[in-house]
């Protein structure tokens, strides 16, 4: 076959969401005589099979041979692609800025208006600065791109402006989300790479706003094929369509989301996976960080020192505030939180909507170390922000603001708004914070209403223990006994292990070693032992003897059943993608507007 014929098999591939097969063509037209167009290609594969560092080589290329043939504006568009890739997805700024300043050198060289202009605003609206910037920078883009036919540009930029105008509470952020989406649908995105940040801008956003309502439609619609665009292996299957498009486009969100909706274990499964990859490719996903996301983890299962060992890297970022300053809560260093958390607040000062989980921590904090009046203004700003957004969720994080400043003070109305809090929060899906209005609401009724606060403390105590949340749970236990109840009866409910760990108890009690336990699973014997570890942490039990008890009288049978083709769902840091013969390879590709100051 003939360099161009590979060349056309290369395009098709691509069309056809085929990456390993566009690899190997585009490879091929490059090992006999590399081009341009050959090197963009394989560029592209690379990336959707997750071998970035060599995409960004495969690119560097391809520009070079644009700038040789003087094809300024196709080398200025690699220039940006470039630039894009090297801030969101390895975190260089520095290599970043400076594929960024030569995509405008030859924006200024190319002397006539073009969409070059428009890739370049868009990746200026990703630097730090405002976020009245990055809208601004994000509209020009869109124009830009209409006025030079460029479906790609322009559905990224209605997407980003629209994520960035719903940072800063400008509801019509969701009308250019809506647009965008139905554009890419429609199929006016060609390349997938674009569709797909579109799609995770979306995501980001309605988890900012924690509204499904805003990710739910389009899911639906993608998932039941409605959609124009053949998106086909980047899509899963499943009853829960909003969070099956999650979990298939990307580990750190989908842990995020499990973290938020309770489910630790999967939270686990999804957050060790993803900070796993980071550490072995360093490639970010373009989303929340992983890092920061299972230090939270960590912090909600009492595992502190794990979760301290964690944040030692990125340490400014203000992604990571919310963890650390958890952290120093947790070890008694309230003023140490507060002054985390205001710093990050600066990083993002213009960005309200980002800053609800952070405002509401800081009330804690601030209640922790005295500061009152810095707690009621906290709670009033999440308050002002959840009437500008009006989600349930927002609500009901305002409900528990001014609740937790309203116990403090001993006001009258503090129960009412910590009642209300928790049936809001229940009603958003985010069980934990729900449960900690119910036991705050325990707290403050105790002195006035025994029999209440026993039965809230109770129940929130076995809620938290089902929801593996054990540091709450703990703290619900000691509450209990403040009371003179007796909180817990016995070892607890196996429901609060993992899956694994449910594996890993039922080695232990056949009595194999932590050497046994990895071989059989395929697994480091450091992480077999921090499995055991925390079996033992989570259930209350001493030693590898009482496990083994605890296993034979309380793990249930293992059922045998056929084996049958596997058909679960694989994911990564990214999207999960099959290859010709239905293997899935996993390439991180989550958007997100640029963190302003975080970077």
């Amino acid at each position: 076959m003939d360099s161009q014929a590979r060349l056309d098999a290369g395009r098709r591939a691509l069309s056809t969401r085929d990456w390993a097969r566009a690899r190997e063509a585009f490879a091929d037209v490059v090992r006999v005589a590399p081009t341009a167009e050959a090197l963009d290609g394989l560029a592209r594969a690379l990336w959707w099979t997750g071998d970035v560092a060599s995409a960004l080589q495969a690119g560097a290329r391809a520009y070079a041979l644009h700038r040789q043939a003087a094809a300024i504006e196709e080398a200025g568009i690699s220039a940006v692609w470039l630039a894009r890739e090297y801030r969101n997805r390895l975190r260089n700024h520095a290599v970043a800025d400076g594929w960024l300043a030569r995509a405008r050198r030859l924006h200024a060289d190319l002397g006539r208006p073009s969409r070059l202009a428009g890739w370049v605003l868009l990746a200026e609206a990703e630097m730090p600065g405002p976020a009245a910037t990055a809208v601004t920078n994000a509209d020009a883009a869109a124009e830009i791109a209409r006025t030079h036919g460029d479906g790609d540009l322009e559905i990224l930029a209605l997407a980003s402006r629209g994520a960035w105008r719903l940072t800063r509470t400008d509801l019509g952020g969701a009308a250019d989300l809506n647009e965008a989406m139905a554009a890419a649908t429609a199929g006016e995105g060609r390349d997938p790479q674009y569709v797909a940040e579109v799609v995770c801008l979306l995501m980001e956003a309605a988890t900012w706003l924690g509204d499904s309502g805003l990710l739910r439609p389009w899911a639906e619609l993608l998932i039941g094929g409605d959609s124009a665009v053949d998106l086909g292996p980047l899509l899963p299957a499943g009853p829960a369509p909003d969070l099956e498009l999650v979990s298939s486009f990307c580990a750190a969100c989908c842990g995020a989301v499990h973290l938020v909706t309770g489910r630790v274990d999967h939270a686990e499964e999804q957050l060790v996976r993803a900070v796993n990859e980071l550490r072995t490719t360093g490639v970010h996903p373009r989303c929340a960080s992983p890092v920061a996301q299972l230090a939270e983890l960590r912090l909600l299962q009492g595992r502190l020192d794990e979760a301290e060992r964690l944040l030692t890297d990125d340490a400014e970022d203000p992604g990571m505030a919310h963890a650390a300053a958890g952290v120093a809560l947790a070890r008694g260093q309230a003023q140490r939180a507060v002054a985390i958390l205001q710093e990050a607040l600066r990083a993002w000062h213009d960005q309200p909507v980002r800053t609800i989980p952070l405002r509401l921590l800081l009330v804690e904090a601030a209640l922790a170390s005295g500061d009152v009046a810095l707690a009621e203004r906290e709670a009033d700003g999440v308050s002002r922000t959840a009437e500008h957004t009006g989600t349930v969720h927002h609500r009901g994080i305002a409900a528990l603001a001014r609740g937790r400043v309203a116990a403090y003070a001993r006001s009258p109305d503090a129960a009412a708004e910590l009642r209300h809090a928790a049936r809001l929060l229940a009603e958003a899906g985010a069980p934990v914070l729900a449960c900690r209005a119910r036991l705050a609401l325990a707290e403050t009724v105790a002195e006035t209403d025994r029999g209440t606060a026993v039965a809230e403390a109770r129940s929130t105590l076995l809620a938290f223990e089902r929801l593996g949340a054990s540091a709450d749970a703990d703290r619900a236990a000691a509450f209990l006994r403040g009371l003179g109840v007796r909180g817990r009866t016995g070892a607890r409910d196996v429901g609060v292990l993992s899956r694994r760990e449910q594996e890993v108890l039922r080695l232990v009690a056949e009595g194999l070693s932590n050497a046994e336990i990895a071989e059989r699973l395929v697994i480091s014997i450091r992480t077999a032992g921090n499995h055991v570890s925390n079996i033992l942490t989570k259930l209350g039990l001493r030693s590898r003897t009482e496990a083994a008890a605890y296993a034979l009288l309380h793990l249930p049978p293992v059922a045998t059943v056929p084996a049958t083709p596997a058909t679960g769902l694989a994911t990564g840091t990214g999207l999960a993608t099959r290859t010709a013969t239905g293997a899935k390879t996993s390439s991180s590709t989550h958007a997100r507007p640029a963190t302003k100051g975080a970077r």
